[in-house]
């Protein structure tokens, strides 16, 4: 009876599907450790970058959504943000965007989408542009923010992208008008009315269109 039991357990272990909304250690390239949230239970990563006056929080409920879609999610804080260790610094947050999207690698998750707003926006350009990636999306990217340089990035992108930004957000739009016009592959430029920047055009007037066009570029088939 009791080996029956131990059996039946490990066929349930094996058996079991992922498990939802869970915290996660993350390890930056240069061994920063930082907090992420890995939603979902199959399906292709999405990772999810925040801006620079925000955490992951900003991500979460647009996350939430995609991962009851089909997708493992993973939100997470930067270096010195949120429940992440070690001091805030800009230059160096590519480093902890590439060891979220290594930590999803190393889950098996394949393939997997970068998505940032505002500085999470400049930093998965630039990481983009160096790993192997589905695509990457951008809501208020600067084409550059305090040592990140995504103009000198995009045009180094194989991997489809999409920009977004408010048409009166001026810096942001004239740098996804950069992006759009620098990069080769496959490329969407969104530019909605108003003001708001970053995870705002989740929330605003706008966030019907700006999630229509995440969920449609994230959701197309590979080029």
């Amino acid at each position: 009876m009791t080996r029956i039991i131990a059996v039946a357990a490990l066929l349930l272990a094996v058996v079991a599907p992922a498990v939802a909304d869970e915290r996660v250690q993350i390890t930056a390239t240069d061994g920063v450790q930082l907090v992420g949230h890995l939603d979902g239970r199959e399906g292709p990563g999405i990772v999810f970058a925040h801006t620079y006056r925000g955490d992951q929080r900003s991500w979460t409920a647009f996350a939430a959504e995609m991962a009851q879609s089909g997708f493992r999610t993973l939100t997470f804080d930067f270096r010195g943000y949120g429940e992440s260790g070690g001091g805030k610094d800009v230059a160096t947050i590519d480093r902890d965007l590439e060891g979220a999207y290594r930590f999803v690698l190393g889950r098996k998750i394949r393939p997997v989408y970068l998505v940032g707003a505002s500085m999470g926006g400049t930093a998965a350009l630039v990481v983009a542009a160096r790993v192997p990636v589905a695509g990457v999306a951008t809501l208020s990217a600067s084409a550059a923010f305090q040592g990140l340089d995504a103009a000198a990035a995009v045009a180094k992108l194989s991997a489809p992208a999409l920009f977004v930004a408010a048409e009166s957000d001026t810096a942001a739009a004239d740098a996804a008008h950069e992006f759009a016009a620098r990069i080769a592959a496959p490329k969407t430029l969104l530019l909605v009315p108003g003001t708001d920047h970053g995870t705002a055009l989740l929330d605003g007037p706008q966030s019907a269109a700006v999630k229509r066009a995440l969920r449609t570029f994230l959701t197309a088939p590979s080029p």
